[in-house]
C-alpha cells in the first residue's frame, strides 16, 4: 500500500530520539513490532493490519470562531490491499492475553508519539478506552501508559481518558477510573445518553467530563421532545462542573444545540472545516505581514 511506503527522514516534528525510546519501551514490554515511518507519520504492522493514527480536532466555539482546545485520537486500520476496517476490528480476532495486551500497547505508543510529532506538545490527547472491545485487558495498560508519558516528557495532565461503559464493565471502568487519576490524567464517560444508567454512573464515578452520543445528539436535531429534554439536562450538568463534549457535527443545527447546552469541547466535519479556513486565512494574513 502507497501510504505505508518508508520513508529514509523522519517527518517533521519527530526525532530521532523520540522513536528510538518508544522502540525500546516497546522491546522492554515484549512487543516485537517495528515502528515504521513515511512523510507525515509514524506506523506500525501488526498481524498483516496496517495501523496508524488519526486526530480529530476538538474546539469551542466564541464569537463565530473556533478555538481549537484538544486532541481526540483515532486507530485507522488497513488491510494489504489498502481496505479500510472498524477499529474494533483486530479485537475480534481473539486473540490471547499476550498478543492483545501487546496491541493495545501498541496502540496507545502510536497516538502519544503521532499527537506530540503532528500535534505538538502544547494541546491535550484524549484516548479513547472502550473495555468492551479490550477482552477486559483496558487495565493492563495503565502503568505502561504512564511510562510511555513519562519517556516521552508529556505530562499526564494533558492526556485525557475517555471511558466507554456499560452494565458489564461498569465495575472494571470504576478501577480504570482510579487507578488512571491516581496517575494525574482527566477522566470523562463517552457515549453518554446512549444507556439506561448514565445518570447513576456519572455520579458513582464524578469523572471530569463527558461525551454525548452522536446518535442521542442526531435524535435531539431531529425531535423537539428529545431536544427539550437535552436542553433541559445538559446545562444542569455543565453548571455541575462536567466538561460537555458533543462529537460528529455535521451541520449549524447541531453545533448551535451544542452551544446551547454549554459544550466545551466540539468536533465534527463541520467544525474541522472551520479550523481549516481559519488556519489559511492566518497563513495569508502571516504571509502578507512577512511581505
Amino acid at each position: 500500500m502507497k501510504r505505508f511506503k518508508p520513508a529514509k527522514a523522519l517527518p517533521a516534528g519527530f526525532t530521532p530520539a523520540m522513536l528510538a525510546a518508544c522502540q525500546q519501551l516497546l522491546q522492554q514490554e515484549g512487543v516485537q513490532v517495528k515502528l515504521q515511518w513515511n512523510e507525515q507519520e509514524i506506523f506500525a504492522s501488526f498481524d498483516g493490519w496496517w495501523l496508524c493514527s488519526s486526530f480529530i480536532p476538538q474546539a469551542k466555539v466564541r464569537d463565530g470562531r473556533c478555538q481549537l482546545q484538544q486532541y481526540a485520537a483515532r486507530l485507522r486500520i488497513f488491510g494489504q490491499f489498502g481496505q479500510a476496517l472498524p477499529a474494533n476490528w483486530l479485537f475480534a480476532m481473539n486473540y490471547g492475553e499476550t498478543k492483545a495486551v501487546a496491541l493495545l500497547k501498541l496502540i496507545r505508543v502510536l497516538h502519544v508519539l503521532n499527537h506530540l510529532g503532528r500535534n505538538g506538545r502544547h494541546l491535550p490527547l484524549r484516548i479513547d478506552v472502550d473495555p468492551r472491545i479490550c477482552h477486559a485487558y483496558s487495565d493492563r495498560i495503565v502503568d505502561f501508559t504512564a511510562r510511555l508519558l513519562e519517556t516521552l516528557e508529556f505530562p499526564a495532565n494533558l492526556s485525557q481518558m475517555l471511558l466507554f461503559l456499560d452494565e458489564r464493565t461498569g465495575e472494571l471502568g470504576l478501577s480504570l477510573l482510579r487507578r488512571y487519576r491516581q496517575h494525574g490524567h482527566r477522566l470523562a464517560l463517552g457515549d453518554f445518553g446512549a444507556g439506561g444508567q448514565d445518570l447513576l454512573r456519572l455520579w458513582r464515578l464524578e469523572p471530569d467530563g463527558l461525551a454525548l452520543a452522536p446518535r442521542f445528539m442526531s435524535r435531539a436535531v431531529m425531535y423537539p421532545r428529545v431536544r427539550d429534554q437535552l436542553l433541559q439536562l445538559a446545562p444542569q450538568l455543565v453548571e455541575q462542573g462536567f466538561a460537555l463534549a458533543v462529537e460528529d457535527i455535521v451541520c449549524q443545527n447541531m453545533l448551535g444545540l451544542a452551544q446551547r447546552m454549554g459544550a466545551e469541547h466540539c468536533s465534527g466535519p463541520l467544525l474541522s472545516e472551520r479550523l481549516k479556513r481559519q488556519r489559511a486565512a492566518r497563513e495569508v494574513a502571516l504571509s502578507g505581514i512577512a511581505c
